[in-house]
């Protein structure tokens, strides 16, 4: 029997596996993920930036956890010599109406103890970013790009060190929680028992906690966010991490330019129903997955609340030229021809009963088990530091 079976293989779960360890090298946890290889899911489809935390509000448990996590990853990347580059970020207002919003997002970023944030006027972005047109722009220093995808893979190299078992091909579909412990049965017909379970499974963390006899307020509704690559010619537009100013209701922070540590340089992405929630291409789709999304009220409250912005985000998904000119608001000159389509990625969001898109980290602990149901952006960044709370979680009670 294992001291503790996390599921899921992303940066939450190894981390989590890798604190635990730092904490007791005795314990014996298991590791299991559904994909024949780590970081499949989120970890492996995001966006690669390694945000600064200037965006959440001061003393939320995403602030907390980003700052503290931008600091930790940082200095396990150096202590490890995994690259990543600080490039910098600006955030963009192209219009007045925008301004009250970047001005508290800068106020946000000093409440949270960002050094060396700027606001810059026209003239100064285009000193900074001279393809950049912008009213106002906030230069946040302290943003950088990873492959996170390696971050991963050091962890897991060092959790394995320590003891650390990982099983591949391990999709979970029934949990017994019993007196003697908790049995989890896989579709392959293997049977692990543990004594304590931790579900970091993202964009099935729901599923797993239901399937161990939690009830849930709550649903994940899959977002798939598509990216474009720029060409050649088009690709060194911005040097920096380009952000627009984004719309406070949602927990999406709109169409912006990525740079790649391959030197690629992205766009992107938009945020529509994804109807697979593992499904990256386009016209990808699951039976179940859809028949759950439709059945759940919350769902359709959702949709009624946000219908005029959800119209937008499918035109800029169904039409390239209108994603080019979006884009063009921050950089004159982007035309449809310069856009090479580049995968996606899917956002786990978890919406309540009344159809809000909860936007902070949602964690729900009982006796033997621990469910983390909502680790959205900025999870990769927080990673190493949302692992060490619920390791700390985990001891608290021991």
């Amino acid at each position: 029997m294992y001291d503790i079976c996390i599921i899921g293989a992303g940066i939450i779960g190894t981390s989590t596996a890798y604190q635990l360890l730092q904490k007791n090298p005795d314990l014996k946890i298991l590791v299991l993920e559904k994909e024949n290889s780590p970081a499949y899911h989120q970890t492996g489809h995001n966006s690669g930036v390694i945000h600064s935390g200037i965006y959440y509000k001061p003393g939320s448990y995403k602030a907390k956890n980003c700052l503290l996590g931008y600091q930790m990853l940082l200095e396990f990347c150096d202590q490890h010599e995994i690259e990543y580059k600080k490039i910098g970020k600006l955030i963009v207002a192209s219009q007045k109406s925008e301004i009250p919003k970047l001005e508290a997002i800068y106020q946000n970023g000093i409440a949270n103890g960002l050094s060396n944030l700027q606001l810059l006027n026209s003239d100064q972005v285009k000193e900074s970013e001279p393809n950049v047109t912008a009213i106002q722009a906030i230069h946040v220093p302290q943003a950088a790009i990873v492959n996170y995808k390696s971050v991963v893979e050091k962890i897991i190299q060092l959790s394995a060190r320590l003891g650390m078992h990982i099983l591949y091909s391990k999709e979970v579909c029934t949990i017994d929680n019993s007196s003697s412990g908790i049995k989890i049965f896989c579709q392959d017909e293997s049977v692990y028992s543990a004594r304590f379970l931790i579900n970091c499974a993202g964009l099935q963390s729901d599923r797993i906690t239901r399937l161990s006899g939690i009830k849930l307020p709550y649903r994940i509704i899959p977002f798939k966010g598509m990216y474009y690559k720029l060409t050649e010619h088009k690709k060194d537009i911005v040097q920096k991490l380009i952000y627009p100013v984004p719309d406070p209701r949602f927990p999406f922070l709109g169409i912006h330019y990525t740079r790649l540590m391959n030197g690629d340089q992205t766009l992107g992405p938009n945020a529509i129903l994804s109807l697979d929630r593992e499904g990256y291409e386009p016209a990808s789709y699951n039976a179940k997955d859809i028949s759950e999304i439709l059945k759940f009220p919350g769902f359709w409250k959702l949709i009624f609340k946000y219908w005029k912005t959800g119209l937008g985000e499918y035109r800029r998904n169904y039409s390239k030229s209108y994603f080019a000119k979006k884009a063009s608001e921050m950089t004159p000159g982007i035309e449809a021809s310069d856009l090479v389509y580049a995968g996606s990625g899917i956002r786990a969001q978890l919406v309540d009963s009344s159809g809000g898109l909860v936007d902070d980290f949602v964690n729900i602990r009982n006796h033997n088990m621990i469910h983390i149901c909502n680790a959205p952006s900025p999870a990769a960044t927080a990673g190493l530091a949302i692992g060490k709370q619920i390791s700390e979680s985990y001891f608290k009670d021991r």
